[in-house]
């Protein structure tokens, strides 16, 4: 499990080592999304960089293979005629960004499970008030941008203005460039949207105990956030951060106590 704050350190190595070599990055880009581009990366990272983390090769064949069969299997994009992946011509780079970082890491001795293994941790009440300070408090863009020939800033922006101003403008130069930012505004709600749902989900299957649930909703709640570039151009964490964040502490603590509570008494051993 990826905590947020992880993400941006593995983003940092991705840009310097893949995306400066991406010929297909359009101009002013990474990210690339809001210029129009959808890209791999920036949409999968947290499952790219899972899937990386589970394979041990001196080949890049196996690397491939998994993250076809665990990230393009379910994308969206798939067999599509933008398929954004860069895995294939920029596979080797890639795997070796987030290596490096994995090493660095264990380096350093980070570990993510540092100060999650207390069973005090599970506070379901802490949980819900996560959740209820997050929800709602991301909806769209809320951060600047840069979109097009004319630099639109789209903070603050929604689809629909977009879409009466691309109407405005037809014919102009302006209006190719506000009918690029509503179909990526659109995108950018649309995740808004969907994580409300997978948070909730979370608190659902929180509430009931099954936490690893619980967290694999928040996780695709934070991830869903961190490929719209909102963590990247925004001050503070992401919305769901916290949250996220709280339920992996849960989880990870929940599991312990019970194999605690599962070990045999000294007198028996």
């Amino acid at each position: 499990m990826i905590a947020a704050p992880e993400l941006q350190e593995y983003l940092e190595e991705i840009r310097d080592q893949v995306c400066s070599r991406c010929v297909e990055k359009p101009a002013g880009g990474p990210p690339c999304a809001p210029l129009g581009k959808d890209c791999g990366v920036e949409l999968h990272l947290p499952q790219l960089i899972e899937s990386i983390r589970q394979v041990r090769s001196p080949l890049i064949d196996p690397y491939l293979e998994r993250n076809r069969n665990e990230i393009c299997a379910h994308c969206s994009f798939l067999r599509s005629s933008i398929c954004p992946c860069p895995m294939d011509y920029l596979a080797v780079l890639l795997v070796q960004a987030v290596e490096t970082v994995d090493e660095q890491r264990r380096k350093r001795g980070d570990n993510s499970n540092t100060n999650r293994d207390d069973p005090d941790g599970i506070a379901i009440e802490e949980i819900r008030t996560a959740y209820r300070e997050a929800a709602g408090s991301w909806t769209g863009c809320d951060w600047p941008t840069s979109v097009g020939k004319t630099h639109l800033n789209l903070k603050g922006c929604v689809e629909a203005w977009a879409r009466t101003m691309a109407m405005r403008t037809a014919g102009q130069e302006a209006g190719k460039d506000w009918e690029l930012g509503a179909a990526w505004l659109a995108k950018v709600e649309d995740h808004a949207r969907r994580a409300e749902v997978k948070a909730a989900a979370a608190l659902r299957a929180a509430e009931d105990g099954r936490w690893r649930e619980a967290v694999a909703h928040a996780e695709c709640a934070c991830a869903l956030e961190f490929a719209t570039g909102r963590a990247i151009w925004r001050d503070g964490p992401l919305a769901w951060q916290t949250f996220c964040q709280l339920l992996q502490n849960a989880c990870v603590a929940q599991e312990n106590s019970s194999r605690v509570a599962t070990l045999p008494s000294p007198e028996h051993l």
